[in-house]
């Protein structure tokens, strides 16, 4: 492998020093990348909080990238060395489940809105750099069903 090519801070840059500069080899450690057209469905309905001590069938939950957040917000960065990835995405989650609740009369009809939510996956890439393993975390974004709520 070569060295990275420099030049002493009081030499002038000259043509020969940028070639060898575009020549030399320099090894990628990782990459910053962004995320899009990103979704999800699940294939099971889960227990979602409503309330101290109430719960409510999901229903098959759907995931989108929000089309809403910034561009800036859905990035990501691969470290190749060490196999870790953090991604960072804001999406927009629909649970059916809810409908039931508010055709029921008792809760309010704006509980139907997208679920605005900001995920972090730290993310362990396999030996192979094919795939990757994610613990993610979930933030709810003001406004949001649950923005305020804590995990159990």
């Amino acid at each position: 492998m070569s060295e990275l090519v420099t030049s002493a801070p009081d030499e002038l840059l000259t043509a020969e020093i940028v070639e060898r500069r575009r020549a030399s080899i320099r090894p990628i450690r990782s990459v910053v990348f962004g995320v899009s057209a990103l979704y999800g469905v699940s294939t099971t309905s889960v227990s979602m909080p409503l309330g101290r001590g109430e719960a409510f069938d999901s229903g098959q939950i759907c995931l989108t990238t929000d089309a809403d957040a910034p561009p800036q917000t859905n990035l990501g960065v691969i470290d190749f060395p060490a196999r870790k990835m953090k991604v960072r995405y804001a999406v927009q989650a629909v649970f059916p489940g809810l409908y039931a609740l508010v055709t029921s009369g008792r809760f309010d009809v704006s509980l139907l809105n997208p679920i605005r939510a900001v995920a972090t996956d730290e993310c362990s890439v396999t030996q192979d750099l094919r795939g990757w393993r994610a613990l993610g975390c979930l933030e709810f974004l003001p406004g949001s069903l649950w923005a305020g709520a804590h995990g159990g």
